[in-house]
């Protein structure tokens, strides 16, 4: 049984065990302590006196039971010389006292009888006398006598174990469930779940973010799989070519200028191929330093550096918006490869003296970049596939396919994000939405 499961059952039963012994405990003590204000016993006395005068001890014994009579849980208790009560009830020990005390002064002195005669009563053979007190406990009912108050104890000791035992177990039993598929999760098992736990307290809603965690990570370890599938494909390729030219090399040596061409060219693919790879995975962290970046700084620079790569096919490259001060929260150099990626690849789909379409617009919560380009489109089915790593729709085409995968990753770590749609007059057009950071100042005037 884990341990949590113990801590919490013992501290709860015992608690209230304690408890209830306690209040048990100093309820039976108070009901044999005296009150701060007793009858007097001069009134009592006197109260006696009228009782016996008009219908004797017996009509006395019927009165003094009649509890109504007397202030609230308080009686007059009647003592003979032995210091039994008439009534044969249970006399409180500071009663008991005063009476032996009485009737030792009566019997020490010569003619103290008759000194005493006004407190000690004379009926017959029978002497007592009246002395006030506290009327025996009815606080529990038929529960006041020793037995069965130990009977209430032993009935809620059992009460609490069972339902702190059930209490206990609720605790702990979705906890254990999380333990366990934590495990399995360790293990490899990506499909490991805690599934719904009932109760909809604090150990529900930790069940319900681990599950997300275990999805999140298994749709991120599904993604590196496929990564590493992806990158291997790509490798093999130029790694086979330079193989081929390598081995033609040695037996033509004849050709060695066509040969050596060829191995320089894969050799800078597979440079390439590495540094996009690379670029995908410092991408992927989100431990980069960040710091106020202004956007329309950012698109401003990288426009005017795609400008002169445009230019070689007399591509036009226009900007709107973005004279605003718009700044985000982020890496300037992420920020910027991000946009970069998604204004060369619409440089590449544009037809020779097309135009490519920057713009740039705000509001109070977000700052949107959208770039647009004269090209062919993607068709509907592929918007969304065109993000994923070394996803090309030309095999033809220059580049792995990783540069629109980095924006997403970096505008997704941003908290932002960024979607495909073909525009209607032709060509595709990439939206970039990322939070906007609003100056204290803009925050203190609004």
């Amino acid at each position: 049984m884990p341990r949590l499961f113990w801590k919490l059952f013992s501290a709860f039963w015992l608690t209230t065990v304690a408890i209830l012994a306690i209040s048990i405990f100093a309820s039976f003590q108070l009901a044999d302590q005296a009150f701060d204000e007793m009858l007097d016993p001069r009134t009592a006395d006197g109260l006696v006196r009228e009782q016996l005068a008009v219908g004797g001890l017996d009509e006395l014994k019927t009165w003094v039971t009649q509890t109504r009579e007397f202030p609230p849980g308080q009686t007059i208790y009647l003592l003979d010389a032995a210091g039994n009560d008439l009534l044969d009830r249970r006399v409180p020990e500071f009663v008991e006292r005063r009476a032996r005390r009485m009737w030792s002064i009566a019997g020490r002195e010569r003619g103290g009888r008759r000194r005493m005669g006004r407190v000690i009563h004379e009926i017959g053979v029978t002497h007592f006398v009246a002395i006030p007190g506290p009327a025996a406990s009815a606080r529990f009912g038929v529960f006041a006598s020793g037995p069965l108050s130990l009977s209430v104890l032993a009935i809620a000791a059992v009460i609490s174990l069972v339902v702190f035992w059930l209490l206990a177990r609720s605790l702990t039993r979705p906890v254990l469930r999380i333990s366990e598929t934590a495990s399995r999760l360790a293990e490899g098992d990506m499909g490991a779940r805690v599934g719904p736990v009932r109760g909809g307290d604090e150990i529900d809603e930790l069940a319900r973010q681990f599950d997300r965690m275990a999805t999140q990570i298994e749709a991120q370890a599904r993604q590196r799989h496929e990564l590493f599938r992806n990158v291997s494909h790509e490798l093999r390729a130029p790694l086979a070519r330079l193989e081929v030219a390598t081995e033609l090399l040695e037996r033509k040596p004849e050709q060695r200028d066509v040969h050596l061409q060829r191995i320089r060219k894969d050799i800078e693919t597979l440079d390439e191929l590495t540094g996009q790879v690379l670029a995908l995975a410092r991408a992927t962290q989100s431990d980069a330093a960040r710091s106020p970046v202004d956007v329309g700084e950012v698109v401003r620079r990288v426009v005017s550096d795609a400008r002169f790569e445009a230019s070689a096919r007399e591509i036009q490259i226009s900007q709107q918006g973005g004279t605003d001060k718009l700044l985000v929260m982020a890496n300037e150099a992420l920020l910027a490869s991000a946009i970069e990626n998604v204004v060369r690849n619409a440089i590449q789909h544009a037809p020779d003296a097309g135009g490519v379409d920057v713009a740039i617009e705000a509001d109070d919560s977000s700052v949107q970049v959208a770039i647009s380009d004269t090209g062919p489109g993607v068709p509907a089915a592929e918007l969304t596939g065109i993000f994923e790593p070394f996803y090309r729709l030309d095999q033809n085409k220059a580049g792995a396919g990783i540069g629109l995968a980095i924006t997403r990753r970096v505008i997704d770590d941003l908290g932002g994000d960024v979607t495909a749609a073909n525009r209607a007059g032709g060509g595709l057009r990439v939206t970039m939405v990322v939070p906007r950071l609003v100056p204290a100042s803009s925050i203190s005037e609004t």
